[in-house]
């Protein structure tokens, strides 16, 4: 057991390094993955089920099953980057922490524990860079082989939210890791894939809430993600757009898959997550029994991009553009599948000029100031998916409809009075975030509306229509939830044509192209960090996308097959740190079921009439069992014949268990 890891169950350091085969005389740049939660231990083949968990405790397996081997499966990225001269390490992080959700109190889901079993890797290699040593198992000798200034992190599902656990916990004041870990470690960029976020406790010291400011950052979010099917990974985004004093400043960006699932970005993960894509195509086929060519695809180009950009010395910062909505998107992507794209240079109020964040009331820009608005229908509030509970409460947009197209048929945002205008010559984009509301649209026609600036003495810009910057369509996303995820346009101020940037009082929205509909509109900002392309050409200019009717609808699968409440007992006292010797006593309901409850990074909820308790685990890895522990209290509040129901979280995914209503007096 290392407690410099997690304090409650053994752990491991067990990794998958790839490498360039001549290492030569220069120091590398170093990325660590990190897998999400699965089974431990699988059976079968194409598809392996992944349905025990016995390693996590035992660190064995049943016999007829192997140990999944979840690090592996991003070989697929690792191998190319690892001819550009990267070394990769995947981490393996089955034991101990892998397929649970009873970790301490203040980690219940082992996400912390993730992060610093992170930097415990960081560590080991580190004293190997300084001291050698390397075990022969590598096949090399790291001595001064690797290069700490130039190091990059992937997470993929509690991977993410682990990724930035660790770069948080390097950074927070007091950090013991920076003395653990032999040279100083510069973390220049995290990508995460389909990320859990704010499964903490609102009370965990020192960040319940995990950022990944003061670095480049972006999230891929599976459009058809059956698993994480919140999308919570935008959430993190939108918490980095209102850090005004990041430092240093560094872009944020969403890549939006439409048609991918969550597993399949692993190849280790061979059964699907998800049921299906509401309002366009998947990207794996029914009859395609591992995995999906064309969803690596995405993960390839996007990974290949992102990190070949923000890391490494000799690091080109013109692969970013595969996220810069300003830009094409290469037809690699392109004709697979389509892409939504958000997008910020920083935060940093040295980077960007807040226009509207629409957090004021109806009618009141940010700034204090009277909007305009006509024909339209107008309110502020927050944003499906953007919106989870406590998670992003503060993500706002203005939720615009219109019956008529027209030039009458408007709002305008006001950051000054009448009369009075900023000088914005400084900036060079004026950056907007949109959505539609619904899907009630042609799904291949784009919402199209003009835009200008409105200048101090009432006059306005030259207009430019919407669609030339950004395809506004859907929304679409998995057969029970669509997932209107604000997407960026990013438009330059030149196009604007030949007015005064010196005297600008806000920016009009004016709905006269598509003759109905309803938009969310969100984050007007400015940037002046951007570089133009000498032939700078729009990016939806020419660009087309695949267009599917759905494929999916929505269903409820809802599993009674074999179910049953096992026990109801008392839970024996804690008897180490972990859930504390003073924490109150519980309550054990176990139950059983024929169809097995999935090893997901979403986590299992038991619901008890209208209350959730989401601490559980599977004895003896056995995953057609499920031991939820509820605290005292709350069982003795609980009415008898109240219904029983197993969901992963939201109640967002198809799965749902039924059981027979609860009996108390079976108590023992």
């Amino acid at each position: 057991m290392d407690p410099d890891v997690e304090t409650t169950q053994a752990t491991e350091l067990w990794a998958q390094v790839y490498r360039p085969e001549n290492l030569g005389d220069s120091p590398h740049p170093v990325l660590v993955f990190l897998h999400g939660n699965h089974g431990t231990c699988g059976t079968g083949s194409n598809p392996r089920q992944d349905y025990n968990c016995d390693y996590t405790r035992t660190g064995t397996c049943p016999s007829g099953y192997v140990v999944t081997p979840n690090h592996l499966g991003y070989a697929y990225v690792a191998e190319r980057l690892a001819s550009h001269g990267y070394v990769v390490v995947s981490v393996n992080a089955n034991r101990g922490i892998t397929c649970r959700n009873d970790g301490p109190s203040s980690d219940p889901y082992l996400n912390l524990s993730r992060g610093r079993l992170v930097l415990k890797h960081l560590q080991r290699l580190s004293e190997w860079n300084a001291n050698g040593g390397t075990p022969a198992s590598l096949g090399v000798e790291l001595q001064g082989k690797l290069d700490f200034s130039q190091v990059g992190l992937m997470g993929h599902s509690r991977g993410g939210e682990g990724v930035r656990a660790a770069y948080n916990f390097y950074r927070e004041a007091n950090s013991p890791w920076p003395a653990k870990i032999l040279s100083p470690v510069s973390f220049r960029a995290l990508f995460e894939i389909g990320p859990v976020d704010g499964q903490l406790p609102s009370t965990t010291p020192p960040f319940p809430r995990l950022n990944a400011d003061g670095t480049a950052w972006s999230v891929l979010l599976p459009m058809c993600d059956g698993d994480v099917s919140t999308l919570a990974g935008i959430w993190p985004y939108d918490r980095m757009l209102r850090i005004p004093t990041e430092t240093p400043g560094k872009q944020k960006s969403t890549f939006t898959v439409w048609g991918a699932n969550h597993n399949f970005y692993n190849t280790e993960w061979q059964e699907t997550d998800s049921g299906g894509c509401a309002g366009h195509a998947k990207l794996w086929e029914n009859d395609e029994s591992v995995g999906s060519e064309k969803q690596r695809t995405t993960g390839l180009a996007s990974m290949m991009g992102f990190f070949r950009a923000n890391v490494g010395p000799n690091a080109e910062a013109k692969y970013n553009q595969i996220f810069n909505p300003m830009f094409e998107l290469p037809a690699v992507l392109t004709n697979v599948t389509r892409v939504d794209r958000g997008y910020t240079d920083s935060s940093s109020s040295s980077i960007t000029n807040v226009i509207e964040d629409f957090n004021q009331p109806v009618g009141t820009n940010s700034h204090g100031t009277p909007n305009d608005a006509a024909g339209i229908t107008i309110t502020h509030n927050t944003v499906p998916t953007h919106y989870n509970k406590a998670n992003n409460p503060d993500q706002k947009a203005g939720l615009i409809s219109w019956q008529t197209a027209s030039t009458e048929t408007l709002f305008q945002t006001n950051w000054t009075v009448a009369g009075e205008g900023q000088d914005i010559s400084s900036y060079k984009t004026l950056d907007i975030r949109l959505s539609r509301q619904n899907s009630s649209l042609n799904p291949a026609e784009d919402t199209d509306l003009s835009i200008q600036l409105a200048l101090a003495d009432g006059s306005l810009s030259s207009a430019v229509s919407l669609k030339n910057y950004a395809s506004v369509r859907g929304p679409v996303g998995g057969v029970n939830n669509l997932h209107p995820i604000l997407q960026s346009a990013r438009i330059p101020l030149s196009d604007f044509g030949t007015v005064a940037l010196t005297k600008v009082r806000g920016v009009r929205f004016v709905f006269d192209k598509t003759a109905s509909g309803a938009i969310y509109l969100g984050n007007v900002r400015l940037s002046n960090v951007v570089t133009l392309p000498a032939s700078f050409t729009p990016a939806l200019a020419t660009t087309t996308y695949p267009v599917s009717s759905a494929n999916g609808a929505p269903v409820n699968q809802i599993h009674t097959k074999g179910n049953a409440i096992k026990a109801i007992r008392r839970a024996a006292p804690p008897t180490s740190d972990a859930r504390a010797a003073d924490a109150p006593r519980s309550i054990e309901i176990e139950l059983e079921t024929a169809v097995n409850f999935p090893v997901r990074d979403a986590f299992p909820v038991l619901r008890i009439g209208e209350r959730d308790f989401g601490i559980s685990h599977h004895p003896n890895g056995d995953t057609r069992r499920i031991v939820f522990t509820v605290p005292e209290t709350d069982f003795a509040s609980a009415r008898n014949g109240e219904k029983v129901t197993v969901y992963y979280e939201e109640y967002e995914t198809s799965d749902r268990w039924e059981f027979s209503n609860l009996d108390k007096p079976t108590l023992r």
